[in-house]
């Protein structure tokens, strides 16, 4: 009987967790895929290389496992070399990478950088194998490092503290997605409005439909419910270009809405929000689970998918910025506690009004956030001035979207 290698074992660990999270899930439908627990920001090792594919979703996923307060990790190498230890006991879990082997006719290898340099013609000569390779990794909880490198850790894990902005109305609010709608920026028009339904539809003249946030419970669940909608959206041809089924409740209709579930989950986590499962997949958790149980590697094929859809929403997100309202620039670089950006701000001519700085009192609780804004603009929190600034002098908040 053939040994299981490395990779097999790895997704089996894999199939594993992730059979343990959609049995908490169908135990509890109304239970988020992950907790707002342990902040958000990408899982990424210690020398801030971020994990990607299927590593991704599988780390974060570990660490609402275990509650590791970041998605932060190393080897036992790179901790060795950052003069940390592993505290005894903990056990390391595997990532997996994809290498090649490639070999002529008569079995001479040479290296996959070195074929890729190939011409065409040469490149036939070489038949080219793709395996699975593992290594394995510690979160920065199972080490010391916290204890050896106390200053390299506070500026590690800030970045791991996602902004938790209001808006005027009290609701959640990720100004990020808010300009992607507001400067149509996605890859078919997002139309929020009065509606009992979210919905992506299909084909020539594609869109998404969205409920307006007020009709949300909380501005989490109108960000959860986009972001699954935008989901769907990218597996269109000229796209990722996904099989989908045709009729709710098919086999291809049901891995189409588990990549969904999946890359809102993924994508809510990076952003510091929690979704939950849509209650009408909740009908799909036993075939999902048969699915996983049956072929471990089942979850490669769609945390693949889930990958690409995640990476390609946040690319668009986080491009965002520059399209970005000077007060929506002002509230998040406060809630970071980002100096330079707020330098770059005052120098540009802006002046926080007294609107923005009531809004920064309820949106920014840390003392870092507010002693960097204090600094910059020399705002008195006490009387809510600046110290050129009198209520004649102030500017009239910038008008910004409510979505």
């Amino acid at each position: 009987m053939k040994e299981d290698s490395a990779g097999d074992k790895a997704l089996k660990q894999f199939a594993d967790l992730m059979i343990q999270k959609i049995k908490e899930v169908e135990h509890d439908w109304k239970k988020p895929w992950f907790s707002p627990e342990g902040g958000g920001g990408l899982p990424q090792n210690i020398e801030g290389r971020v994990y990607n594919g299927i590593n991704l979703f599988m780390l974060y996923l570990l660490s609402e496992e275990k509650g590791y307060s970041t998605p932060l990790y190393m080897t036992f190498m790179q901790a060795k070399e950052a003069g940390a230890s592993i505290i005894k006991g903990e056990k390391s879990f595997p990532v997996i990478y994809w290498n090649f082997s490639v070999k002529d006719k008569n079995g001479n290898k040479i290296s996959i950088e070195d074929y890729r340099n190939l011409s065409e013609d040469e490149k036939r000569e070489y038949k080219v194998t793709p395996y699975m390779k593992t290594y394995n990794v510690f979160n920065v909880s199972q080490t010391n490092y916290p204890e050896v490198q106390p200053e390299k850790w506070e500026k590690l894990k800030s970045q791991f503290v996602p902004p938790a902005l209001k808006d005027e109305q009290g609701m959640y609010t990720m100004p990020l997605l808010d300009a992607l709608i507001r400067e149509r920026q996605w890859i078919c028009p997002i139309y929020p409005r009065e509606s009992d339904s979210a919905y992506y539809r299909r084909g020539e003249g594609c869109h998404i439909i969205v409920p307006l946030k007020g009709q949300f419970d909380t501005g989490e669940s109108f960000y959860s419910t986009l972001l699954h909608e935008m989901a769907h959206s990218t597996g269109e041809v000229g796209h990722l270009e996904r099989e989908k089924g045709e009729v709710f409740g098919d086999s291809k209709y049901a891995k189409e809405e588990l990549i969904a579930e999946l890359t809102s989950a993924s994508c809510g986590k990076t952003m510091g929000i929690s979704t939950c499962i849509r209650e009408e997949n909740a009908m799909y958790l036993k075939s999902w689970l048969s699915a996983l149980s049956q072929d471990p590697k089942f979850i490669y094929t769609i945390l693949s998918d889930v990958a690409k859809a995640s990476a390609m929403i946040q690319e668009k997100v986080y491009g965002m910025e520059p399209k970005l309202s000077n007060d929506e620039k002002f509230l998040l670089a406060a809630s970071q506690g980002d100096e330079d950006k707020l330098k770059e701000l005052k120098e540009a001519g802006y002046n926080p009004s007294l609107l923005m700085i009531d809004r920064l009192n309820v949106n920014v609780s840390n003392n870092e956030g507010k002693e960097a804004v204090s600094k910059v603009f020399g705002i008195d929190f006490e009387t809510n001035k600046t110290a050129e600034m009198s209520k004649e002098m102030v500017k009239p908040a910038e008008i910004t979207m409510n979505i």
